[in-house]
């Protein structure tokens, strides 16, 4: 009888997920001129090379990307949703997205419309209360699985359906993208909060988790 191939919990997924909340994934809310108008712009990396993506729910596992991973995706006609919604698309790649692999991961610039939608996205990102970052690739991916530290390498993505603006990121950093998108700028880290007691973090955990599980009956 074959033994079965060990998998982890995270390369079983029907939908494969990471969202970030590096800082450097954070949307950035510009106003620009292009081509001699003012238009209002995004700006963010939604894919980070090296960076820890949000563990699954209930899992200790965690993923990251290797820098090799996404050579030879096809980004030409790649989406840009709110919350990973097909029924709020924001941006295209060729249309009004453009999309660069550089050392740090993929980055984008959106070009928004002028449609209700834009407008409150706009509206969040600049008041920082939407920032975070997510992508859905595909589940043939391949995946280098660290069993001991449990840690998932995506070292080979086939396809990315689609980027997403997330409410609920994952992780925290101090780098923020400048406005022009170039340079990574630190920023003041402040001073610590006492640290939450074993009683606190569990009634946080179990809110938090409440309010997800609403989220997916929405």
């Amino acid at each position: 009888m074959e033994k079965e191939e060990k998998k982890s919990p995270l390369s079983v997924q029907n939908k494969r997920k990471i969202s970030f909340d590096d800082e450097k994934s954070k949307f950035r809310a510009v106003t620009e001129v292009v081509d001699g108008k003012q238009v209002r712009t995004l700006k963010a990396y939604p894919i980070l090379f090296g960076v820890y993506g949000k563990p699954y729910r209930g899992s200790k596992w965690v993923e990251r990307i290797d820098k090799t991973s996404v050579a030879t995706v096809d980004f030409s006609k790649v989406p840009l949703l709110f919350d990973h919604n097909t029924s709020m698309p924001l941006a295209r790649a060729g249309k009004n997205m453009t999309v660069t692999v550089d050392d740090i991961g993929v980055f984008i610039s959106v070009v928004l419309g002028d449609t209700e939608l834009d407008n409150m996205v706009y509206d969040r990102v600049e008041r920082e209360i939407v920032d975070g970052m997510s992508f859905w690739f595909d589940n043939d991916s391949l995946i280098a699985s660290d069993w001991e530290n449990k840690m998932d390498v995506i070292t080979k993505i086939n396809e990315i359906y689609e980027f997403s603006i997330v409410v609920f990121p994952a992780y925290e950093e101090t780098v923020v993208i400048t406005s022009d998108g170039t340079e990574p700028v630190p920023t003041p880290v402040p001073e610590p909060y006492p640290a939450p007691t074993p009683e606190e973090i569990a009634i946080q955990e179990l809110k938090k988790q409440a309010l997800l599980n609403l989220i997916e009956l929405l």
